[in-house]
This record gives structure tokens, sequence and C-alpha cells, in this order.
């Protein structure tokens, strides 16, 4: 039995032995491997971790994306524009509505208005444009322009780079709502005009204002508010 006892106990003590040094292996084996990994990324062999442009699903103020009195000016209005945080676009790190500013019209200036051409338009205190930004996903150019083409959107490149493009029939009117890949800040836009806003034109100066004004600086978590763009003024 003495004998048995002692096979069995030696059995046991290798069985230790044995798993102690597996321990061992596999934990040097890991150092190793995280040893090669950081080599590789200091060479350049292996891709960093890439983060979204605006990380943690942060929302970004409309003060930090758009200065009015630039806006004012890139849009041709005639008085100072506000710029209010919307919250249609819930997956949007922001979302603003540009707003007409002016003398708002009487009910008798309105239907005199209604007489002479037939339709109102964006009326002071209305909204111009919408636009927002889409920062929170990793996007490129090439799967933008794929995505477009499956949910069967238009190829647009009329502002001088490449939108996708979405007719929405407004009573008698085609209205676009523009999207598209930025390459500064690596967001995709939304564009689009307000409920009474059917002049293709002016929302395509809102896209081509929000594309050559909001840059990397812009979508910052946390950035100052936007400020006036060279020789900008109140006066368009």
């Amino acid at each position: 039995m003495r004998m048995i006892g002692l096979i069995v106990g030696i059995g046991l003590l290798a069985g230790a032995c044995g798993s102690k040094n597996e321990n061992a292996g596999a934990e040097e084996a890991k150092k190793e491997a995280e040893k090669e990994q950081a080599k590789k990324v200091g060479d350049g062999q292996a891709a960093k971790k890439i983060d979204p442009p605006v990380p943690g699903r942060a929302h970004l103020p409309c003060s930090q994306l758009i200065d009015p009195a630039t806006y004012q000016q890139a849009l041709g209005e005639k008085d100072p524009i506000t710029v209010v945080d919307g919250k249609t676009e819930p997956e949007a790190a922001a979302s603003c509505s540009l707003m007409r500013g002016g003398k708002k019209l009487s009910a008798a200036e309105q239907a005199a208005q209604l007489k002479k051409v037939g339709r109102l338009g964006v009326l002071p205190g209305d909204e111009i444009c919408n636009i927002s930004t889409f920062c929170w996903t990793i996007e490129n150019a090439e799967r933008f322009r794929k995505k477009c083409a499956e949910v069967k959107e238009k190829d647009d490149d009329s502002l001088g780079f490449y939108s996708c493009v979405l007719i929405v029939a407004q009573g008698e009117d085609d209205v676009k709502r523009f999207r598209f890949f930025d390459d500064d800040t690596k967001c995709i836009f939304q564009v689009r005009g307000g409920p009474s806003n059917v002049d293709n034109d002016l929302i395509g100066k809102c896209a081509k204002a929000a594309h050559d004004l909001i840059g990397p600086e812009q979508i910052k978590v946390g950035a100052a508010p936007a400020a006036p763009a060279a020789g900008s003024g109140s006066g368009a």
C-alpha cells in the first residue's frame, strides 16, 4: 500500500510541476506576442486602432460647427440668420437648422405675397436648410459610393464634389437632399431644405458651405465656437 501511495504522490507532484511550467510558458508566449505586435506597429507593419471622427457618440453643439455670419454670406441671405440645434437626426453628431432672418410677415403681408407669386416660400423665421454630420462610424469614399448605388439614389457632381442625391417630391416640385462623404473630417454630411424650401440652388449652397467650412477643427469634441471666415461680414 505504501508503494501505491508513493507512486500516486509522485504522479500528483509531476502533474503540478507540469501545470506550473505550462502556465509559465503561456505567460512568456503572451509577453513575446505583445512585444512582436508592438514592434510591428512601430515598423508600420500592423494597423493601429482607428477611432471614428467623433468617438463615444458625443454630440457637438452647432455653435461649434457653424458661424452664422459666414453662412449668411455663403447663402446670399439679406438678413442675419440664426442657427438652432435640432433633434431630427438622432444618429448625427450634430444636426443644425439654419433659420432665415428678417421681420416676420403679418397675415395680410403673407396673403399679398401669395397673390403676387403664388407661394410663400421660406419666410423670416423659417428653416432654410438643415446640416447634419454623421461622425460616429468609420467610413470611406468607396463604401459611401457603393451604399449610394445600393439605395438607388442619384450620383451628383454639380457642387464640385461627389454627392449622393435623393429626389423628394414636394407638391409639384422635386427637391434635392444631398449626402456626401467629407474627405477632411471623414464624416458623412446630409443637407436638406426646410419644409417650405423647394429651391434646389439654395439647398445646394447650404451643402457647398458645409463641405467647404466644416473641417477637423470644428468636429473636435470640446472645440471652441466656429469663428467667422476671413472677409466674412453680416451684410452679404
